[in-house]
């Protein structure tokens, strides 16, 4: 037998390739169809509504509870809508000196005392780049009144797609890459920003200082080692009967599904 023509070689390589584009994009449309994409998480404040309301309303106040953004700043243009009012418009740096990772909220709605809707966007500077940029998502703050003293407040995200064509068609990737990564590390964050939330409210509700029971990290797990933290979160989900991850300081944590 003669040795193969170069267009043979050629035409080998074409046909695995298009074989192995054909494989993700049906393994991106099977994780779209089949994957709910929801984060949530919810926690019992020990305070009236009125007082969770108020502390959740207030942006400023970031740097007290996120694990994840530094803090974040609210738009004082004269004339835009004031922090925690529909339309109000902030950004949440990452880090302290404003150089690392970015994204932009916007309120869209609001129940007062009852639920604050917020759109996420324009996310800069993450290890996704321009798949992680093409993420949106709509977060809700949704605040219950147990009774009179205590308030049920849950936090809920899931993506949202941007119009366009473009992004239609990019749609089954940028939510594979939202179902595998993004939504676990969410879910994490989501659960120790809810338990320091919880304890500022009740230590300010009590008039006692607050003792903050997860500090920010200036890197998470999920960031400095995302290969191995994300077979770490599979692993302990797998072993675990109940709804769970592992929080960003390393402790065993269930969270609501």
């Amino acid at each position: 037998m003669g040795a193969k023509r170069p267009e043979e070689g050629t035409l080998i390589i074409v046909i695995v390739a298009s074989l192995l584009v054909c494989a993700l994009v049906l393994a991106c449309l099977l994780v779209t169809a089949l994957a709910g994409g929801w984060v949530r998480h919810s926690v019992v404040v020990d305070a009236p509504v009125a007082d969770v309301w108020a502390y959740g309303s207030d942006s400023t106040l970031a740097s007290e509870w996120s694990v994840f953004f530094d803090h974040i700043t609210p738009d004082a243009t004269p004339g835009r809508p004031m922090d925690g009012t529909v339309g109000a418009f902030r950004r949440c740096y990452r880090d302290p000196a404003e150089q690392g990772p970015t994204w932009d909220e916007t309120t869209e709605a609001i129940e007062p005392l009852r639920q604050r809707r917020i759109r996420t966007f324009n996310l800069v500077g993450f290890t996704l780049g321009p798949i992680g940029r093409a993420q949106e998502y709509d977060v809700f703050q949704d605040y219950e009144a147990i009774d009179a003293t205590h308030t049920r407040l849950t936090f809920s995200s899931c993506l949202r797609r941007r119009p366009g064509l473009a992004n239609l068609l990019a749609w089954p990737l940028v939510k594979a890459v939202y179902v595998v990564f993004a939504q676990p590390a969410g879910q994490e964050v989501f659960v120790v920003n809810l338990e320091n939330i919880k304890a500022a409210v009740e230590a300010r509700h009590a008039g006692r200082p607050y003792v903050r029971p997860h500090p920010w990290a200036a890197q998470l797990p999920c960031e400095a080692t995302p290969i191995r933290w994300w077979l770490a979160n599979r692993l302990a989900r797998l072993t675990s009967r109940q709804p769970g991850s592992v929080s960003p300081s390393g402790e065993r944590i269930h969270a609501t599904a």
